[in-house]
């Protein structure tokens, strides 16, 4: 059943993959995170700072995990944007581009997106070097056999090209009853049964109000 569900998606997929795709871009993300993070991947590339931006989110992202009061602080709208950029600096040196990129989160009021932000920059970082991560969720905890069948049937079926390694990771999420929700990239491939039960629901509604 996985491996027909994924025939089904596969070739809205690789339209995806082939005309989302902004140039020099690894792999296309969508939404405000993904957009952001991927004019900083691409602003990084130009002056080979790839490395040293990723460095500078992964310090950022340590200092926010330590101190959550102040991604609240960061995220307030009652902070000026003089205290905000003050607050930025306080968190270490940083590269001109990455500083840069800050103070235009703080002119866009989007940095209640860093996190997010730089969620999406580490998965162009993971692109880039070749690596693919793949997060299944499944109502159990899945045996390895089944996590292996997940990523022989995106990599031999051809959803997922160029790569060096895949990485799956399996999420537990009682809540989806059974199936599976496999996401890669910025794609979800959704075989739940809380799902099907949803569409189910809709379509029985559906009927009635006719």
């Amino acid at each position: 059943m996985f491996r027909q569900s994924l025939n089904v998606a596969k070739a809205q997929l690789v339209r995806g993959y082939a005309t989302a795709a902004p140039s020099k871009v690894p792999i296309a993300l969508f939404g405000i995170d993904g957009k952001y993070a991927t004019a900083l991947f691409q602003a990084a590339a130009k002056t080979n700072a790839l490395a040293a931006v990723e460095s500078d989110l992964n310090n950022i992202e340590q200092r926010l995990s330590k101190n959550t009061r102040l991604e609240e602080v960061l995220s307030s709208p009652l902070l000026n944007r003089a205290a905000k950029e003050e607050l930025i600096d306080s968190l270490g040196k940083k590269s001109e581009i990455t500083t840069h990129f800050f103070k235009t989160l703080i002119e866009n009021n989007r940095l209640n997106e860093t996190r997010s932000i730089i969620t999406a920059y580490k998965s162009l970082m993971e692109a880039e070097r070749g690596i693919v991560s793949v997060t299944v969720t499944s109502a159990n905890r899945l045996a390895g056999k089944d996590l292996k069948d997940v990523k022989d049937s995106l990599t031999k079926g051809g959803l997922i090209k160029n790569y060096k390694e895949v990485n799956v990771v399996n999420k537990v999420n009682p809540s989806i009853l059974g199936g599976m929700v496999v996401e890669f990239g910025d794609y979800t491939i959704d075989m739940s049964v809380s799902s099907r039960l949803a569409k189910l629901e809709k379509l029985l509604t559906d009927s009635i109000s006719v």
